[in-house]
């Protein structure tokens, strides 16, 4: 299963466009310091993205496996719903076990009484 081809947007040519709409709101001309700046900063900006192009690696390569995981991930989660469905369907075949109050109170009572004797006959 392939992923569309989805063409990423052209920022360079938006930041053109909206340079030139910027000139021609304020009547700058082409040799003025500000375009300067405008350029200085293009190149800056070429700069870092392409450091950041290098130190983050490309998801392109893990597309493939990314498709396949996430597609694993829904069957995973279909067949997990449908066990859950199933197994709150299923009468118990687990009875539980009851501790009476009188069980747990001769517990308790014998619990106390050992802990006496230990600290009476420990040196």
């Amino acid at each position: 299963m392939s992923a569309p081809k989805v063409k990423p947007p052209d920022f360079d040519e938006e930041f053109i466009q909206a340079v030139a709409k910027w000139r021609d709101d304020h009547k700058i001309r082409e040799d003025d310091a500000t375009m300067l700046f405008i350029e200085l900063f293009r190149i800056h900006q070429n700069h870092w993205d392409a450091l950041r192009g290098r130190e983050m690696p490309s998801f392109n390569q893990f597309r493939s496996d990314i498709a396949l995981l996430t597609q694993a991930t829904k069957t995973f989660q279909l067949d997990t719903a449908t066990l859950i469905e199933l197994l709150k369907n299923q009468p118990s075949t687990h009875s539980a076990v009851k501790v009476t109050r009188t069980a747990a109170f001769f517990a308790a009572l014998s619990c106390l009484l050992a802990g006496y004797l230990i600290r009476m006959f420990w040196p």
